[in-house]
């Protein structure tokens, strides 16, 4: 669990606290979508440019991010970022580092995960809860893979964050 007292788009200046738990299977469908891609990789694995974008997983682009490891994986700087990221991290965050995105807890809780990802070469899936006080705000599964870059020489981490509803935004639960 993460406390702190940050401002998200629609949500206003409140205590907000994320709340993840690691699973073993994925329960929502682009999750298990998605985790299917992954099991049917080719042989040299997924790879940026080559595997994504890809026909298959069209669908479920909106959803996914992609970040590359920079100053010797103690940061992540922002590749791709599909449209439903922003219901999490409001703006234009291609290019922004993650230490730019996130507090200061949250950012090592992130780089965690992902050194584990990237030095296990195999695929974490969480359930995260975003909760203003008592009230859940946004529930989603995030799926933490690791891919190649475009020549090879490096492990990425593409993400895939899906929702447990259909809102498009930031919700106001009055």
């Amino acid at each position: 669990m993460k406390n702190g007292n940050i401002s998200l788009e629609g949500y206003g200046n409140l205590d907000l606290r994320d709340v993840y738990e690691q699973i073993s299977t994925p329960r929502h469908r682009d999750s298990q979508k998605l985790i299917a891609f992954w099991n049917a990789r080719p042989s040299d694995g997924i790879v940026m440019s080559r595997d994504v974008p890809s026909r298959q997983i069209a669908d479920l682009l909106s959803r996914i991010s992609v970040w590359e490891p920079v100053i010797d994986t103690t940061d992540l700087r922002v590749r791709l970022a599909g449209e439903a990221v922003n219901r999490r991290l409001p703006g234009d965050i291609r290019g922004r580092l993650m230490s730019e995105l996130f507090r200061s807890a949250d950012f090592k809780d992130h780089m965690y995960r992902t050194r584990r990802v990237i030095e296990s070469g195999q695929p974490l899936i969480l359930d995260s809860r975003l909760f203003a006080g008592r009230i859940e705000r946004l529930h989603m599964e995030v799926v933490l893979l690791p891919i190649r870059s475009p020549d090879r020489s490096h492990i990425w981490l593409m993400v895939g964050v899906f929702y447990f509803d259909s809102a498009p935004g930031p919700r106001n639960d009055s």
